[in-house]
């Protein structure tokens, strides 16, 4: 009888070691996102994590925004998905309703430190699906050498639209290949910001705000300022070469930018010192668009309880802290903002971080892909003049009203 309970006993006490063996493999973390120029910051976080936990590899992956979608989308499909990578609220609801990603509420995570509009991002039916990783809002960047040259002042926060137009103006000079603003067909850099500071909306509390005439007028001015005021280069001309690259070449005294083009602006040896950064010329109101990105798990990822360890890491104060010296981005948790905005000491680069007291969530739905592809076409309409803004809003709002219900 004695032998047999030694026995049972030595059995129990093997499969109760069979966890802490598991959890002493060699482990390989596959961490996916698209943007190059914040890489350095994410492979010094996979780094540290590494440091302190020499049985974890995480294996970094970048991919261009074009194509990460459509890898990750086809490795979804194969659930071949990598196990840890960066999510857009855009995306979020096509593969958290596809039951693609992994709940974190298992982990009793402390998400006080990150501005609630991000973290309710990545809520879904009361539970967490990413982590906030950082935050953006626009901002007007401009080309200091144009406006000197023009003997023009600087633009300040006393702007309005009015003062906006009279100095974009001024500065345009097509035939040397000068426009003074660059106004694309985009949404979160260009015409959100001014319908919401004209008193409009684009989508909310589950309505479209299209209809209403705040937000006809607002995409009025803004396409007005390339087909009427001739302030901005073609539409055509943004298919070959984006805005933020025209602007970096001296080809547009002003255009509209996200903080997360930073990096890439400060690290362009011929524009560096070239350029300046001020909040938004406001409307009726200030407003300037935010939104912020979200640390996911795969569910089909083999390694759920590393995955959720690595990504608790990512959201902690010295990862963000990391990832913001390294100037991926404005660092979602409270308190670290600062290491990313030091890095900038000769551009008003505070201005971003000013314009979150005012700043609008980046309108979102569960059935947002649906309808914003329909929406950029039908705002093509417009530049190529086969709609009206009045009539290419009217459409806008019955296909969002009519998916939304």
């Amino acid at each position: 009888m004695k032998k047999w309970f030694v026995l049972l006993l030595t059995v129990a006490m093997l499969l109760t070691a069979i966890p802490c063996a598991m959890a002493e493999e060699n482990v390989t973390l596959t961490f996916a996102f698209w943007d190059t120029n914040q890489e350095p910051g994410m492979r010094a976080i996979a780094d540290a994590y590494m440091a302190e936990h020499p049985n974890v590899t995480i294996e970094v992956q970048v991919t261009p925004w074009g194509e990460y979608w459509t890898k990750l989308e086809a490795g979804a499909m194969g659930d071949s998905m990598p196990d840890v990578f960066w999510m857009h609220s855009n995306q979020f609801f096509k593969y958290v309703t596809a039951d693609k990603l992994l709940s974190l509420d298992d982990l009793d995570y402390d998400y006080s430190p990150y501005p609630e509009g991000v973290t309710s991002l990545y809520t879904y039916e009361g539970s967490h699906y990413a982590i906030p990783k950082d935050y953006d809002t626009i901002a007007l960047v401009y080309n200091k050498e144009i406006f000197d040259a023009a003997g023009e002042p600087y633009p300040d926060d006393t702007w309005d639209w009015a003062k906006f137009l009279e100095v974009a103006k001024k500065l345009t000079d097509p035939e040397n290949g000068i426009y003074g603003f660059g106004a694309p067909n985009d949404r979160q850099s260009g015409y959100l910001n001014l319908i919401y500071q004209n008193g409009g909306f684009a989508f909310e509390d589950g309505k479209s705000g299209y209809d209403l005439p705040e937000t006809k007028e607002a995409i009025q001015f803004w396409v007005d300022l390339m087909l009427k005021e001739g302030v901005s280069p073609s539409l055509e001309s943004f298919v070959d070469m984006g805005v933020d690259d025209q602007m970096q070449a001296g080809k547009l005294a002003m255009c509209f930018t996200g903080s997360w083009n930073m990096s890439s602006y400060t690290s362009n040896d011929l524009f560096n010192g070239k350029f300046d950064l001020c909040v938004l010329p406001q409307g009726k109101t200030r407003a300037s668009i935010y939104n912020g990105l979200g640390y996911a798990i795969a569910a089909s990822t083999k390694y759920p309880e590393v995955a959720k360890d690595f990504v608790a890491f990512c959201g902690t104060e010295e990862a963000n802290k990391l990832q913001a010296e390294r100037k991926a981005a404005i660092p979602a948790y409270a308190g670290t903002e600062h290491y990313f905005t030091d890095l900038f000491s000769d551009i008003n680069i505070a201005c971003y971080t000013e314009m979150i007291a005012y700043g609008v969530q980046y309108p979102f739905s569960p059935n947002k892909s649906l309808w914003e592809s329909q929406e950029e076409e039908i705002m093509t309409s417009v530049y190529t003049g086969e709609l009206t803004v009045d009539e290419a809003c009217d459409k806008i709002h019955e296909i969002i009203t009519d998916i939304e219900g």
